[in-house]
């Protein structure tokens, strides 16, 4: 049964996807006229009068999906045309000529013609239709239930410089004429077009067509319309299947504008029709139902912009746009760069998707009880000086000195250990009670003291503070006893308690110092008791044992937060690793992989280096005598046997020193000598390794891969697992009874508090052949095509690993095969293989050779190495990818030796992902528009700053920036760069306009729209991030042109926070207990003014799936709530290297790698690096090589 001539036919018809709005359709960018923007008029009929002929105005009017024109390929009359022989009713790009039937005997509508096409066989045919007729080959020119060519008839009369479509050279046409239209002709009034080798054609609707030149068509061979000035380009406009107006792609392939019939929504269908899609119609889904799967787009060489008008500029413009003159000289105290950026507030709250409620782990926190005002003291600690004691401000040096520190040498002094201080603290206000009236006070361990009552006094000083243990404070050598410490105090500042419900009223009411006191309040009985680092607390009872001394501790986090209404403690369980208390040797043997003290002899430089950077700052107490314990410096270059000192004019080894002095006979004499002095010259401490033990309660740095995996498994816990320790931990923490939260009048609830969240749809995944509904956030491969498939003419593979000649061959042609299936075509089916088992080289020189021979082959240039590694070691790793990525200038492509044993064809098929972006393609689209960046140009940004662990030394941070190329965020380029230690980036302009060119460059638009989202902000940092970075920004469009100024919106994203959320309802859990994708909390637990949310983008393989956390700091584009979050969650769908979504936001996560993989370019010393790379001198120890300049638009990162 059809749809009636009143439905979707003849009357006021939209026909399938356009609702021609006043700027002439969606954003004027479908397949409207090319140069009308006005609203197009109706006859009674709603047939679109002669004023607005899409024929004449160089547009495809009908498409695939007429929805009851009973014309599957959308002709007028059904007319069918034949040039040169060639018959052009469908094709290539034919999408869903769907005949609105499932009758393979749909083929010509109103005048049969030779070469009749099987729609429902076309690669382009989208699937059924809903509500078909049974449709037939007409010869005789009529029209299934239009009479003789009707509507051919009727478009005739209201069409002003057209041809007569029904009197086409259709012989067997019913009364059609004999006025063949020959090659090059122009339809629509293309009265101006000089085509060649165009073949026009009339009637057809089918954008697959070879060719219309529609409305000053300048092209050659060109498969486009409205105005292309492509070379070989392909163009399925709309549902239409129409090109853009004006694109200059070569072989590009676009889509154009639809309209979601089921919704009414607006949307900008830019890619694809039919088959079950929203956008478009034809198949499932059209009046309600829709299809999980549907049929696909064939390729996509586009961009996704072909719509939009290209940039037109002056000359001058055009070079710096071009990059063909420098940027223009911008001054940095530019005023408009000066200028303050306001951070944003909360639009509204977002009201899309299935609402769900949830537990957090958050805790309620009541201040009935507190008093008023809350009383800030500022306190210095000081060491008393002794009345014999010689001291040397620090900066002097005695270069004689050498050895076992002595009371003749002058003392340096050294500012104090925050655990010193608040152990003087901690004693002062023990010493004191008296004088401080009983009250019960907190401290931050450093300079802040707080009182629920204000002190009879406003200054006081508390001398000879005396400190007893075993710490820094213990006992010295000597007769002068213990040192002693002046404790100052003096009043800072009242602190209103009731500010906190002042900022819910007012944003601006400053709300930190009531928060941070608070924090110190609920905190103080913890750093009593246990061990802190940072927000988290450890009572070192809880461990598991690591390799290389070290062990995993268990504790929790605790913060408070100003959510939504209320005030809220944040409590989590937290893990990290620390050093296991006892004999230093053990470590030594971790760090140089030996397994014997025996082993350790004449240690290389790198291995020494290694070794000091292991143990900088890591404290140590001595064995040979009682001493407090000490940090070490430094290692000795030499062994302890061969290292002298200087004691009151003998000189002697230090191996010879300790068995003289303290009778301690070295059984090591072979190792090197730990400095626990100063780092000074003349000014070193050394003690031999085996006399030492590290001191209990220290956090380790230097955490390697096997210890992150083993922290993986053992912190991986089941939503159900971690719910149970968090309430378990609240418990522990005593809130209930702490006293110190008693005198600040502060109760903190001991219940999960509650929130609605909403579950958000997922998009279609959209492949060549077939689009996909992702369930929970993961799809197949399987039987699926890239939309762009790149082709491998040029590859080589080397073997770095223990495999054999037969397993590597079965590999390679396993490879081809899975390439093959997924739209990665590998026409080279033999490459060259160099074997390390043969060569005998290192992997650097396998490569070199393997590219040299790539060369030579006369196959064009290199394209990509594939190396066989033993293992998933970084250090091999990281040779392998500087050498491709700063010398060679081709990517690589590793795969493990275990991995290419299996022979696992979704092992190949994952490789497969990665390469194919590597050789820029395309993998996946989504098939609906994104927000924003669909409607108009927009480059989204992501950006990342990199900082070297702690231990790491003197190791530079890493800055990475990358930007989209195209509309549906599926091709990135990126640029990466060294610095200091520093927050914001600081080559940031530069990198900008690099990318800016290459977008432009990249579709030939200027992008009108910046979406910037910033990974690595700590929350204090939001505003100097905010400000920086959009100077920044500024900067980068000036130098490219001054009244160039587009609309930002920068989005500041973090995984690193404690948030985590827990079904309530069991049936709102995914199998593992996990939040499903797509769940958004903006509700209870986030900041009362700021324009933030959490976001749960992906399914959780393992443990407790973790939410992002995104603030927008800025928007000028004045997005909702509901389109920064469905943009946000949609843009975890293109993440290219796996079939699932990702936790966090693409361009971000792109960042964040090309970060990690830039992190391998650094290196010490000199370097061999090519020229084509940019070698960069970052400190007196690291120089940086950049990209190859081949790189520089390649996803070497993926």
């Amino acid at each position: 049964m059809g749809y009636d001539q009143r439905g979707y036919g003849q009357r006021g018809d939209y026909n399938s996807s356009y609702e021609y709005d006043r700027r002439g359709s969606f954003g004027g960018d479908s397949n409207s006229s090319s140069s009308s923007r006005d609203l197009h008029r109706r006859d009674d009929h709603g047939n679109y009068n002669r004023d607005n002929d899409y024929r004449s105005q160089g547009a495809l009017y009908n498409g695939n999906n007429g929805y009851g024109d009973r014309s599957s390929s959308g002709s007028y009359g059904g007319s069918r045309q034949e040039y040169d022989g060639r018959s052009y009713n469908s094709g290539r790009g034919d999408q869903g000529n769907n005949n609105y039937g499932n009758d393979d005997r749909s083929r010509d509508y109103g005048g049969g013609s030779r070469g009749n096409y099987d729609y429902t066989s076309s690669r382009y045919d989208q699937g059924r239709s809903s509500g078909s007729y049974e449709q037939r080959s007409y010869e005789g020119g009529q029209s299934s239930g239009y009479g003789e060519g009707s509507y051919a008839r009727h478009y005739d009369d209201n069409s002003r410089n057209s041809h007569n479509y029904n009197r086409q050279d259709n012989r067997n046409a019913r009364g059609g004429n004999d006025d063949r239209n020959h090659r090059g002709n122009t339809y629509g009034g293309s009265l101006d077009s000089t085509p060649r080798d165009n073949r026009g054609y009339s009637g057809n609707g089918s954008s697959s067509s070879r060719s219309n030149n529609y409305d000053n068509s300048d092209s050659r061979d060109n498969r486009g319309y409205a105005n292309s000035e492509s070379r070989d380009s392909r163009g399925y406009g709309g549902n239409g299947n129409s090109r853009y107006r004006g694109s200059e792609d070569r072989q590009s392939r676009c889509f154009g504008n639809s309209r979601d019939n089921n919704t009414g929504d607006r949307g900008r269908g830019y890619r694809f029709n039919g088959g079950g899609s929203r956008y478009g119609g034809g198949g499932e889904g059209f009046g309600g139902g829709r299809a999980e799967r549907s049929s696909g787009v064939g390729e996509i060489d586009g961009c996704g912009y072909e719509s939009i008008e290209n940039t037109t500029m002056d000359p001058r413009l055009q070079d710096l746009w071009t990059g063909r003159v420098p940027p223009l000289e911008i001054n940095d105290e530019d005023p408009d760069l000066q200028s303050e950026t306001k951070i944003c507030r909360r639009p509204g709250f977002g009201k899309e998707g299935k609402t769900q409620s949830m537990r957090v782990n958050y805790f309620s926190i009541s201040l009935d009880k507190a008093p008023v005002e809350i009383f800030k003291y500022h306190v210095d600690v000081v060491r008393s000086p002794r009345p014999d004691e010689r001291t040397e401000p620090q900066g002097g040096e005695n270069p004689t000195f050498k050895g076992d520190q002595t009371s003749e040498a002058p003392r340096v002094e050294r500012p104090l250990s925050r655990s010193v201080v608040r152990k003087v603290i901690n004693a002062a206000l023990q010493q004191y009670q008296a004088h401080l009236g009983g009250i019960r006070v907190v401290h931050d361990g450093m300079s802040a003291l707080y009182s629920p009552q204000k002190f009879e006094w406003n200054n006081r000083d508390f001398p000879d503070v005396n400190l007893d243990g075993d710490g820094d404070g213990s006992q010295h050598r000597g007769s002068r006893g213990p040192p002693t410490f002046i404790v100052k105090m003096k009043v800072a500042e009242t602190i209103a308690v009731g500010s906190v419900e002042d900022h819910y009223n007012n944003p601006d009411e400053n709300v930190m110092p009531i928060l941070q006191a608070l924090d110190i309040v609920a905190r103080h009985l913890g750093a009593q008791r246990l061990i802190s680092v940072g927000r988290n607390f450890f009572a070192m009872k809880k461990t598991h044992e690591l390799k290389g001394g070290k062990e995993l501790c268990w504790g929790y986090h605790q913060a408070i937060r100003v959510a939504e209404k209320k005030l809220l403690m944040n409590v989590d369980q937290a893990a990290t690793v620390f050093y296991e208390p006892g004999e230093l040797m053990k470590l030594v043997l971790a760090v140089l992989n030996s397994r014997s003290p025996t082993e350790v002899r004449n240690l290389s430089e790198r291995e020494m280096r290694n070794l000091a950077r292991a143990l900088r700052k890591l404290e140590v107490v001595p064995t040979h005598r009682k001493d407090r314990k000490r940090p070490i410096f430094g290692i000795s270059p030499d062994r302890a046997d061969q290292t002298k000192v200087d004691i009151k004019g003998e000189t002697m080894s230090v191996a010879d020193y300790f068995a003289k002095k303290y009778n301690v006979y070295l059984r090591y004499p072979n190792l090197p000598l730990v400095n626990v002095g100063s780092k000074k010259t003349g000014r070193e401490n050394w003690l031999p390794i085996e006399l030492c033990e590290v001191a209990p309660g220290q956090r380790c740095p230097n955490i390697n891969d096997l210890d992150t995996a083993e922290i993986i498994r053992q912190t991986s816990q089941p939503p159900s697992v971690r719910q149970e320790n968090i309430l378990s931990q609240i418990r522990q923490a005593g809130f209930e009874n702490d006293p110190y939260l008693e005198a600040f009048g502060m109760k903190v609830g001991q219940n999960f508090e509650t929130t609605d969240v909403r579950v958000l749809d997922p998009p279609d995944v959209q492949y060549a052949n077939v689009s996909e509904r992702p369930s929970r956030g993961q799809w197949n491969l399987k039987d699926k095509k890239f939309v762009c498939g790149a082709v491998l003419r040029n590859w080589g593979v080397v073997v770095d690993a223990n495999v054999s000649p037969r397993d590597v061959k079965n590999f390679i042609g396993l490879m081809v095969d899975t390439a093959s299936k997924c739209g990665l075509s590998m026409d080279c089916r033999n490459p060259p293989v160099i074997d390390r088992s043969v060569s005998h080289m290192e992997v650097e020189d396998l490569m070199k050779t393997c590219f040299d021979e790539l060369e030579d082959r006369g196959n064009g240039s290199p394209q990509i190495i594939m190396v066989i590694k033993q293992d998933k070691g970084s250090v091999s790793y990281g040779r392998i990818k500087r050498m491709s990525d700063t010398v060679l200038g081709i990517p690589s492509q590793c795969v493990v030796a275990a991995n290419l044993r299996k022979g696992n064809p979704q092992i190949c098929a994952n490789i497969c992902l990665k390469m194919n972006m590597k050789l820029s393609g395309k993998n996946s689209v989504l098939r609906e528009p994104l927000p924003l960046i669909s409607t108009l140009p927009t480059i989204v940004i992501g950006a990342d700053v990199e900082h070297p662990r702690s231990g790491m030394g003197s190791r530079p941070s890493i800055a990475s920036v990358v930007a989209s190329m195209d509309a549906y965020s599926g091709k990135y380029s990126g640029r990466v760069a060294a610095q200091k230690a520093a927050n914001d980036i600081q080559q940031l302009p530069h990198m900008l306009r690099d990318l800016f060119l290459a977008f432009y460059q990249s579709i030939n638009r200027q992008p009108q729209r910046v979406v910037y989202y910033r990974d690595g902000v700590s929350e204090g940092r939001f505003y100097d991030i905010l400000q920086s970075e959009m100077r920044a920004l500024r900067k980068t469009f000036k130098m490219l042109s001054d009244d160039y100024n587009p609309p930002v919106t920068f989005v500041v994203v973090n995984k690193r926070h404690h948030m985590r959320a827990f079904p309530v309802d069991p049936r709102d859990a995914d199998r593992k207990g996990n939040v499903v994708p797509g769940t958004v909390l903006d509700r209870t637990v986030v900041n009362p003014h700021r324009f933030d949310f959490f976001l749960y983008g992906h399914s959780g393989i393992q443990g407790t799936s973790v939410p992002c956390h995104y603030t927008v700091l800025h928007d000028e584009n004045e997005m909702s709530a509901d389109e920064v979050q469905r943009l946000t969650y949609h843009l975890g769908y293109t993440f290219a290297r796996c079939t699932r979504s990702v936790s966090f936001v693409t361009p971000a996560y792109y960042a964040h790698l090309a970060a990690g993989r830039a992190r391998f370019f650094l290196y010490e010393g000199s370097s061999d690096t090519a020229s084509m790379s940019t070698n960069v001198s970052i400190s007196s120890s690291f120089d940086f090589a950049g990209l190859h300049k081949n790189m520089l638009d390649c996803m070497f990162y993926v």
